[in-house]
């Protein structure tokens, strides 16, 4: 009955908007609004194993309303709408119909003082868990964002500005029972002034957050995060004699955070200093100084930026590092660019005090090499520890190169590394990637292919690398026929957030083992397109994952499937869609089976211009 009621008020007022003329700005004394958008009334089907089934006849679309008080750099504003629409995918139907607005106002944009509001609301929106080169999981949830902003710039006084910002997002993760949420909120300040040659600013800030992580990845009972921390800073610059300048910043940033039920706080000061200067076109000196009172919390903090937070260290044990620095650059040619370096880096960490002396230099080189371009650098350096007595040779190198060979046109990259220097002066790293891609046109045929993987990992840890590879290929046949497909494998070690899984940033046992996931799968896409008339649209997509999570609490393994068809008409201002999506995911470690929904839509769509 309530679907005939709808379809019996939606169907004439969807046909009244579809012939409904074109009007011109309206004026409101000094107020001017415009307002475009599209109506899409249509018929919209949606079930599942999991679901009940809904069918009925919708009106939806977007509308946008933008206008000015007096003029635009008084006030203006836009507003967007859109009701029964996919803000996930724009080239298929979503299996979720997301409603929101989003809404910006400026005032005083042509002054010393503009300001900015800004708010957004998202209904029933398709989303993602991220997880590190595959396939992401699905999610659907509500989500809104509020901002404000400020600023003042009166000339020969100092500068400020003002933002503040809150957000916060609940989703729910296909084939399980799990919630997910994320909030944060965040103030920044920040100052700025020039006197006597000296630049100079000032900053703060101070924000935080809270995670409720789905248990199919987290594995635990209570998945939640809290975090909170402040920083501020300053800065000054000034320039120096022989075409130099000095520079240097103070800074003190602030943590309380607790991941999982474990806790972290504690504070880091670190001063940074460079001076360099330029005395001819070709050489050019510098020498720079960094000292950090918390090593520890260097670490930490970039595990908590991540997502995450260590556990299992005496906060109470001091720590610091200093590294100081010394460059030489000469440039003997106009293709290349030569630099030796001496570095001292020294570090108390864990109650033992380590130190290092490196050596080196480095070289980088471009220019045409068989009428294609080529660039490269190669660093090597010598490494004396003091502790061990230990020398290590590191060594790394990058090259690109594009060219065109018989018509193809060819490009390629490769970078190396072994035993580069870490944060920690105690572990080192090494790394290789590589990437490459061709394409060739005949006519109006088509076919480009490419290929691409990255490793990474400590040099003296075995088991602590990620590692990732892709493979993509497409062929086509003007706007007849388009085929793609694209094949990815990575596995690693990763923190789990309330937004995804992320990498982790050091080492353990910085991170103990009970906090870190292990991951690991391969994802397939293919798609399929043709436009054989003028303003006709055909496409077809199907992706794959097959996946796997492990942590010290749980494992579990995952698939994911997708699958959407469109067809798509334009006759002048009017649109006929009709479109078809199917997803299929599930975890075992739910101990139930998978979930599939399907989503089916055909209609019409019609832009206008109301005023």
């Amino acid at each position: 009955m309530r679907g005939s009621l709808r379809f019996a008020w939606s169907l004439p007022a969807a046909l009244l908007l579809l012939t409904w003329p074109s009007a011109a700005q309206v004026q409101f004394g000094e107020l001017s609004s415009h307002l475009s958008g599209t109506v899409s009334p249509g018929y919209t089907a949606s079930y599942g194993n999991m679901t009940s089934s809904t069918h009925g006849w919708t009106l939806g679309g977007a509308a946008t309303l933008s206008g000015a008080l007096h003029s635009p750099n008084f006030f203006s504003y836009d507003a967007s709408l859109y009701a029964n629409q996919s803000r996930a995918n724009s080239n298929f139907q979503s299996i979720s119909n997301a409603t929101g607005v989003d809404v910006t106002a400026n005032i005083f944009g042509g002054s010393h003082f503009p300001g900015a509001v800004s708010y957004t609301k998202a209904y029933n929106s398709e989303g993602n868990y991220a997880v590190p080169g595959l396939a992401n999981y699905v999610t659907h949830g509500n989500s809104d964002s509020f901002g404000i902003s400020w600023s003042e710039s009166v000339p020969d006084v100092p500068s400020f500005s003002a933002g503040f910002q809150l957000g916060n997002s609940h989703y729910s993760v296909y084939g399980t029972k799990d919630q997910g949420t994320n909030a944060f909120h965040s103030v920044n300040l920040h100052s700025g002034y020039t006197y006597a040659g000296f630049n100079m600013g000032a900053y703060y800030s101070k924000g935080g957050g809270h995670s409720l992580i789905p248990q199919v990845v987290a594995g635990q009972l209570t998945p939640e995060t809290h975090n909170d921390g402040s920083a501020y800073g300053f800065n000054v610059n000034h320039r120096l004699p022989l075409r130099g300048s000095f520079a240097t910043s103070i800074n003190r940033s602030n943590w309380n955070t607790d991941y999982l039920g474990s806790s972290s706080s504690g504070t880091v000061d670190t001063i940074n200093s460079l001076a360099a200067v330029h005395p001819t076109n070709k050489f050019s000196l510098s020498v720079s100084a960094d000292y950090s009172d918390n090593l520890s919390g260097q670490l930490y903090q970039s595990i908590i930026a991540a997502g995450g937070v260590p556990i299992g260290v005496n906060l109470s044990e001091s720590s610091n590092s200093l590294d100081l620095m010394g460059t030489a650059s000469y440039s003997p040619g106009g293709n290349i660019q030569t630099q030796a370096f001496a570095e001292r880096r020294s570090q108390t960490f864990r109650g033992k005090t380590y130190g290092v002396q490196s050596y080196g230099g480095s070289a980088m080189y471009a220019r045409r090499i068989f009428a294609g371009s080529f660039n490269g650098a190669v660093t090597v350096s010598a490494n004396t520890a003091d502790n061990s007595g230990t020398d290590t040779l590191g060594f790394s190198t990058n090259e690109n190169y594009s060219n065109e060979f018989f018509g193809w046109h060819v490009n390629g990259s490769f970078g190396y590394a072994q035993n580069v220097q870490t944060l920690l002066v105690t572990y080192m790293n090494s790394y290789f990637n590589y990437s490459g891609s061709a394409r060739r046109r005949w006519g109006k045929f088509s076919v480009s292919a490419g290929a691409g993987a990255a490793r990474t990992g400590l040099t003296q840890q075995a088991g602590t690398e990620n590692s990732s590879e892709s493979y993509n290929a497409s062929t086509g046949y003007g706007s007849w026929v388009t085929a793609t497909g694209s094949y990815s494998r990575s596995n690693g070690q990763a923190l789990a957030t309330g937004a995804g899984l992320v990498p982790v940033p050091v080492p353990s046992p910085i991170v103990p083992s009970n906090l870190v996931s292990l991951f690991g799968g391969d994802s397939y896409s293919f798609g399929l397109s043709s436009s054989p008339a003028k303003r006709l649209t055909l496409a077809a997509a199907y992706s794959k994952s097959i996946s796997n999570t492990t942590n010290a609490a749980f494992s579990s393994a995952n698939k994911n499937n997708e699958f959407n068809v469109l067809t798509q008409y334009q006759f002048r201002k009017m649109n006929f869609i009709s479109g078809y999506s199917r997803l299929e995911q599930g975890f075992s470690g739910t101990n139930s089976q998978p979930q599939t929904i399907s989503s089916f839509y055909i209609g019409v769509s019609r832009w206008f211009n109301f005023f």
